[in-house]
């Protein structure tokens, strides 16, 4: 009898540390809750996202820099070196290049995990911002496709290839699903966007015009051969020529094309990222531009940048500080001219969104 509850209770002991292990398991892959706007959930997972995002597209390369230089980084490596006690010169090489690629590779999920500087607060509040975006256009009956969502992702990788190759899409996607950033999160981040435009555009549209219909009419159309331009060159070099490399910086100048404000901030803003050049060109015209480029400062206005595209082996944008026949101020008013329509539109933008976060409801709950 003694030996039968024995063996029972060594069973139900067993029983309960299967379950225990499957159960944290289970909570090992689970994704908590960390936000409830207006009852729809904002997981960990998605922060996780969001600061891999962040880290990826802001400055990636300064910080993977300042890891792997200096003498912190020597001594790791002549560390792992004398652990893998080569006994030849060719296993030395070896030994070398597979601690190079270990240091290179614990940089990057260094910085993609902990954000590079990128705050996790930061990570959700932008998160909210765009389940905010997405439930105002969700209001207003706005779909983005995904049809929509792949057509500006194909627009931006068409920046990375060379002149005459089709954009690959799945090779784009490929590049930051390696960095452990999966395409939904740049497919939502993408739809975010699109949808806000279309929000303030059914939203403000009759304001926005009205006030755009009393600036000053400046849409003539002399001879292309007449009109010059003064812009500001924003030049991201690309150390290598790897695709994932070239979109990287795609993505760091789309960052910086988002942020730009005006010709005359644009140099400061450029110090956020790393290998970033800003060079002013006055009265040059429009066929003195590489030909790629040409169609896109012809149709930006003055206080708008182009979008980045692949020139020789450095990523430019183009800020349009003046469009016209001639200068008739100076360079430091030119440069320093806003566009107003730009600056209306994000001032709806911002009070708008402003309005939405004071009226969510957003539940924090914790890590």
């Amino acid at each position: 009898m003694r030996i039968e509850i024995l063996n029972r209770l060594i069973i139900l002991a067993a029983g309960g540390i299967f379950f225990a292990l499957v159960t944290g398991i289970a909570g090992a892959n689970a994704q908590n809750v960390v936000v409830l706007v207006n009852d729809e959930p904002i997981t960990s997972g998605d922060v996780a996202q969001r600061i891999r995002w962040n880290a990826r597209t802001n400055g990636f390369g300064d910080r993977m820099k300042a890891i792997l230089t200096g003498d912190s980084i020597k001594e790791r490596f002549r560390q792992m070196m004398i652990a893998a006690n080569p006994h030849s010169q060719a296993e030395a090489e070896q030994a070398a290049e597979k601690i190079k690629k270990q240091l290179l590779e614990d940089a990057k999920n260094r910085v993609l995990s902990d954000g590079g500087g990128t705050s996790r607060k930061t990570a959700i509040d932008s998160l909210i911002e765009d389940k905010l975006k997405l439930q105002a256009a969700k209001k207003l009956d706005i779909k983005i496709t995904d049809t929509e969502v792949e057509q500006v992702l194909a627009q931006r990788a068409a920046g990375a290839v060379g002149e005459g190759k089709k954009p690959d899409l799945t090779d784009f996607y490929k590049q930051f699903e390696s960095d452990g950033i999966n395409r939904k999160t740049i497919q939502e981040i993408i739809r975010a966007q699109l949808a806000w435009r279309d929000v303030i555009r059914r939203r403000y549209g009759a304001q926005l015009a009205s006030l755009f219909s009393a600036l000053p009419n400046t849409d003539e159309k002399p001879s292309e051969s007449e009109i010059q331009f003064d812009v500001r060159v924003l030049r991201l070099s690309v150390a290598s020529t790897d695709q994932k490399a070239v979109s990287q910086r795609i993505m760091e100048a789309e960052n910086l094309k988002e942020k730009f404000t005006s010709c005359a901030q644009l140099p400061n803003e450029a110090k956020l990222v790393s290998d970033a050049t800003v060079r002013s060109i006055e009265k040059a015209k429009l066929g003195s531009f590489p030909k790629d480029v040409q169609p896109l400062i012809q149709k930006a206005s003055e206080g708008q940048m182009t979008p980045p595209v692949l020139v020789g082996s450095a990523i430019e944008s183009y800020a349009i500080c003046r469009k016209g026949l001639a200068a008739k101020a100076t360079k430091a008013a030119a440069e320093q001219k806003p566009d107003v329509r730009q600056q209306e539109y994000e001032r709806f933008s911002r009070r708008y969104l402003q309005e939405l976060k004071q009226a969510a409801s957003i539940d924090y709950r914790g890590s």
